[in-house]
């Protein structure tokens, strides 16, 4: 009798463990995938049109730029920061520079064409770099 209670204790553990079991993982298949996951891909896609977004290596060219020690000696008009929003460094003698023509922010030539081969707004101000077409 003892034996016949102890085998339907553990045939009854048996079946709650294996009910369990097949509960979890069929929720897990319906479940919509984790947070985590989805903002991967949420960022590959954004990444992906980004760089379709940005602009063309010609654009990029026809931007001005000067030389900051120059600049700043022939009073030209850019803005009055004295470092790169996209890189946060401070503008020494010497360094390149372009300067967006619609808002006359100026960034380090390297940093500001890296970011709109990528984005096409300026990295300040939001605005298009180069006048649309009328």
């Amino acid at each position: 009798m003892v034996k016949l209670e102890v085998g339907f204790a553990v045939v009854s553990v048996l079946a709650v463990v294996t009910v369990a079991f097949l509960l979890r993982a069929c929720s897990r298949r319906a479940a919509p995938a984790p947070a985590h996951r989805r903002d991967q891909e949420r960022g590959r896609r954004t990444a992906t049109a980004d760089v379709e977004a940005g602009l063309h290596e010609a654009a990029l060219r026809a931007l001005p730029k000067l030389v900051y020690g120059e600049a700043v000696a022939s009073g030209t008009a850019i803005d009055a920061s004295t470092c790169c929003a996209v890189c946060l460094g401070e503008y020494a003698g010497g360094d390149v520079l372009r300067v967006l023509p619609e808002c006359a922010h100026a960034f380090h030539q390297r940093c500001i064409d890296r970011w709109l081969r990528l984005r096409p707004t300026c990295p300040v101000c939001r605005s298009p770099p180069v006048p649309g077409p009328a």
